[in-house]
């Protein structure tokens, strides 16, 4: 047995804070939370009385084999497998210090990501639990077609999702639309048809697995919508000249579908200004619409690293007016009920796995405070100690 000691408590619900609660934890599971009391003689306690215990925090976007220096693409070109996996477990562990006890990774290369996902699992490797998809599914030329399975029809989307879902998949990723990253791609057009995208809705829903969409333009996101996916990617609705156009209607459906968007803030940053203020304004009427926010960063693109995820969230409360505490749930309960992951992780509850980090401060008033880690545990075990991954 178990107590974890907490002098407040965050559980991810998008409650309040709690203050001096146990959690009592077997076998990595929570099976009771109580108000501060006696703790049997011979049970195990760890004393965070003094830090916020906050869930396990979950990065919905990254993709742990890109360097995330200036030239990502051309890093990725030029390494094997063998390099991409060593980068990879840098970046699981950078992560993993900064709290972020779960990623999904929505593109690598060689099941690379498989590999690592199943070394953590083992026990060999430090590092966050991860939905890996695999290689996404693009057309053919399409958006990181370089590290993609190519698929130009339905029946090509179907056979490349299951592909992916035989190799070890875990999640999927299509590209609904074309991306900034890919020479030649177009970002504003939809590169697959509602029926094209509802494949691989399909054949995830056969193996009890997510779908995400990547999905910048407007077109695409609407195809993605309509096909039934669970998350749209960056949803910059960009129009046909490029600039944006904000579809009221699709996010109304959005919002009614529980269609999360992944809003990836941290590499919005270095858009242009006015597209940048735009995209901004029609991410906050999707909120107002009830759309969900499940937090993602894209780490591993240019000069975004595997800790952003504390950025994300301060510019969720600084530009979409979120207030911390509903920033925190994007991030922990909303982010794991997005990734269909919330019988396991992402709040603070009886039968989640005990997966936390405390940080000295208040996080519900100062979002900034999720950056003062001071300990993570992952199912009752520390695995990050004073800043150090153990």
């Amino acid at each position: 047995m178990q107590v974890i000691r907490a002098g407040r408590l965050i559980d991810g619900t998008g409650a309040g804070v709690q203050s001096n609660r146990d959690l009592y934890v077997e076998d990595g599971r929570i099976v009771q939370i109580v108000a501060r009391g006696d703790v049997p003689s011979d049970a195990d306690l760890v004393d965070l009385s003094g830090q916020c215990v906050v869930p396990g925090l979950i990065d919905c976007h990254v993709h742990l084999v890109f360097s995330c220096s200036q030239r990502p693409l051309a890093d990725l070109t030029v390494e094997d497998d063998q390099q991409l996996l060593l980068r990879a477990v840098a970046a699981g562990r950078q992560a993993l210090g900064a709290g972020i006890t779960t990623v999904r990774d929505l593109g690598g290369r060689g099941g690379v990501t498989f590999k690592l996902r199943d070394a953590i699992d083992a026990g060999w490797i430090a590092g966050p639990r991860i939905l890996a998809a695999g290689s996404p599914i693009t057309i053919t030329g399409g958006h990181c077609h370089f590290l993609g399975v190519e698929a130009d029809d339905e029946a090509a989307v179907r056979l490349a999702a299951r592909h992916q879902l035989k190799s070890g998949a875990n999640c999927l990723k299509i590209m609904a639309t074309g991306g900034r990253m890919t020479p030649g791609s177009n970002t504003t057009l939809a590169q697959y048809s509602v029926a094209e995208i509802h494949a691989a809705v399909e054949e995830a829903r056969r193996a009890h697995v997510t779908v995400a969409a990547h999905g910048l333009g407007t077109a695409g996101i609407r195809n993605a919508t309509e096909a039934g996916v669970n998350t749209i990617e960056h949803c910059n609705w960009l129009g046909l000249d490029g600039d944006v156009q904000f579809d009221e209607s699709v996010a109304v459906q959005m919002a009614r579908q529980n269609v999360a968007v992944v809003a990836t803030l941290v590499p919005l940053q270095r858009s242009a200004p006015v597209l940048r203020a735009k995209v901004l304004a029609a991410m906050r009427r999707m909120a107002q619409l009830g759309v969900a926010f499940a937090a993602g960063t894209d780490a591993g693109v240019s000069l975004t690293p595997f800790d952003s995820l504390h950025a994300e969230l301060a510019i969720l409360v600084a530009e979409l007016g979120f207030t911390p505490v509903q920033a925190i749930a994007s991030a922990t309960g909303v982010a794991a009920r997005s990734l269909g992951i919330d019988n396991t992780v992402g709040t603070l509850q009886v039968g989640r796995s005990a997966d936390l980090l405390a940080v000295d401060g208040d996080p519900s008033q100062r979002i900034e405070a999720l950056r003062n880690v001071r300990r993570v545990l992952k199912a009752g075990k520390t695995v990050v100690d004073n800043g150090v991954v153990l």
